[in-house]
């Protein structure tokens, strides 16, 4: 009877398919290109700890007090983070403390590739061929030092001249030592009354060679004799300084 006969089972043939030694050696490779890769590479030290520093800053890493009870929501991430960099930080505090300079026309402010140009006019600060910072000068150079010494940041002094040679008997013998001693004489001053280190201030002068206008009127060459302020961040470190000031007022009650 056909219904009694027994059906005919097809066995697979012994051992692996043979699609199986192509996959297998598919990822054979694959793990030997990932493990040259992995072997070639070169971990920045450094750059892992700025980074890891950084989340750490930014998501509160918990580490010596102990919170019972449930975690109130708003304390996950700092309610004070500032993502505002501190060079627009620089710029805001600056325009707030010389409001009435940049208004009056006796100062002027721009950002430049350099950092912060503060320039403030050479009548507010100095006399006619001296190197004396003037008494009206100071409360203005207080402001200034001020700013840089709380952001921690780096300043260039820049002393500028017109193109009118010293006269004879002056106490200086051109323009280059004058407008150098000029710019000396105010980072000596931020160095004695705010103690910024040296490391975070350059004095420079350049007599008359970068001129904002011709000297061709006295006008012009008034505008010329000036004092420049270039203020930047100091470094990486800092540039996010809401950020660390945010996470150090906020810590878990």
């Amino acid at each position: 009877m056909a219904a009694d006969e027994e059906k005919k089972v097809v066995c697979p043939p012994a051992g692996a398919p043979a699609w199986m030694c192509t996959f297998a050696d598919l990822m054979s490779l694959l793990m030997t290109f990932f493990i040259l890769l992995l072997s070639f590479s070169e971990m920045d030290r450094q750059k892992f700890k700025q980074v890891a520093g950084s989340m750490e800053k930014a998501f509160g890493v918990q580490k010596e007090q102990r919170v019972y009870g449930s975690l109130e929501g708003d304390m996950m991430i700092s309610t004070g983070f500032m993502s505002t960099p501190l060079a627009v930080k620089l710029q805001q505090s600056v325009e707030e403390e010389m409001a009435a300079e940049l208004e009056s026309g006796a100062a002027e402010m721009e950002m430049g590739p350099e950092g912060l140009v503060l320039r403030v006019k050479d009548s507010i600060a100095f006399e006619l061929g001296r190197a004396e910072i003037k008494e009206r000068f100071l409360p203005l150079l207080d402001r200034i030092g001020k700013i840089v010494a709380e952001h921690e940041a780096l300043v260039t002094v820049k002393g500028h001249t017109d193109n009118i040679p010293l006269t004879r008997g002056a106490p200086f013998r051109s323009n280059w030592s004058l407008s150098t001693a000029r710019a000396v004489g105010v980072v000596e001053y931020w160095s004695e009354k705010f103690k910024i280190p040296a490391s975070r201030m350059t004095a420079s002068g350049f007599a008359d060679g970068v001129p904002l206008e011709k000297n061709d009127s006295a006008a012009q060459r008034a505008r010329n004799r000036r004092v420049e302020f270039v203020i930047k961040p100091s470094g990486s470190a800092v540039v996010f300084k809401g950020l660390t000031e945010s996470v150090n007022s906020s810590a878990i009650k």
